[in-house]
């Protein structure tokens, strides 16, 4: 396994003319996570994938794969790569296990065995040998991933994977997205617009502003009652009186009945404290987590994703 990040993003700039559309981005992505890239309309995710794969030039910063630059040592850097940018093509006349195998042509490396692990990977045994005609556009995706990862990348980009998915189909990518880090070690940068599946697909996101990094944040950290940030409920026997408790707690308020607040973890227990030596009952204590659309539509100003 590479020591170090799979991908490392030094001061990525993208310019044409005297705009820019991808400013100083830095970012890292390790073996086995899935990497989520959100970004409203235009913010500069697909040109950072087309940058990544070679498609679109850099004009200052570095992309390193695998410890190779994709500027200075292409051809080291790209082998490490299996990436699906929009659509997967497929030669529709011939069955999926034929164009895996016309595919797998191209690279010595690939056996049949090794394309029948990445056939088996993306849930396809059933439907291997039909026409890829036959298929529904969820099944090409898969296909499409298959195809991708026949010569074991350490790193493999989707941009969009989920367009034109109906929800079982979504479902089924997640699935085998997150199967393929834990058991491949691979390394998985995905965009997309849909921010719940990303929530639940993703270990960290990165999220892209006019061309910038805002944000970074891991999905999946250690578990913990109350984290930064997170909405407190107080369900109190006398809310008013306990809100005055609470004066000068500028995020304080009733909602629904219920003393409301943002909080971290001491500060929950320290204001439990202080309403039962008020005398004022405490009947429970909720956390309502942020979500990761609530967290991006604060950040990006309520822009669009996309």
């Amino acid at each position: 396994m590479t020591q170090g990040p799979i991908v490392r993003l030094t001061n990525v700039t993208k310019r044409i003319g005297n705009r820019t559309l991808i400013d100083r981005v830095s970012l890292d992505v390790h073996a086995g996570e899935v990497f989520g890239f959100l970004g409203p309309n235009g913010s500069g995710k697909t040109t950072t994938i087309r940058m990544m794969v070679g498609l679109t030039r850099i004009n200052e910063g570095d992309i390193q794969i695998a410890g190779h630059s994709i500027r200075t040592e292409y051809a080291k850097a790209i082998v490490n790569v299996g990436a699906i940018v929009e659509n997967p093509e497929m030669y529709k006349f011939l069955t999926g296990y034929q164009n895996l195998l016309h595919f797998a042509r191209m690279n010595p490396a690939v056996t049949r065995k090794r394309i029948d692990e990445a056939i088996e990977l993306v849930g396809l045994q059933g439907r291997i040998h039909d026409k890829v005609r036959k298929y529904s556009l969820g099944m090409r995706q898969r296909l499409g991933v298959a195809q991708a990862i026949m010569h074991r990348p350490k790193l493999l980009i989707l941009d969009e994977p989920t367009n034109g998915l109906d929800p079982a189909g979504i479902r089924e990518l997640r699935d085998y997205l997150r199967r393929l880090s834990r058991e491949e070690g691979t390394a998985v940068f995905v965009s997309s617009h849909l921010l719940s599946e990303m929530e639940l697909m993703c270990d960290r996101v990165a999220i892209l502003q006019n061309g910038k990094i805002i944000d970074t944040r891991s999905l999946r950290g250690e578990e913990e009652t109350v984290r930064a940030a997170d909405i407190v409920q107080f369900d109190v026997d006398h809310p008013d009186a306990a809100l005055g408790i609470l004066e000068g707690a500028g995020s304080a308020r009733i909602v629904d009945g219920l003393l409301t607040f943002e909080a971290d973890r001491g500060t929950v227990a320290s204001v439990n404290r202080k309403l039962v030596e008020a005398g004022i009952n405490v009947y429970a204590i909720r956390v309502k987590t942020k979500s990761l659309e609530d967290q991006f539509l604060e950040m990006t100003g309520g822009e669009s994703v996309g």
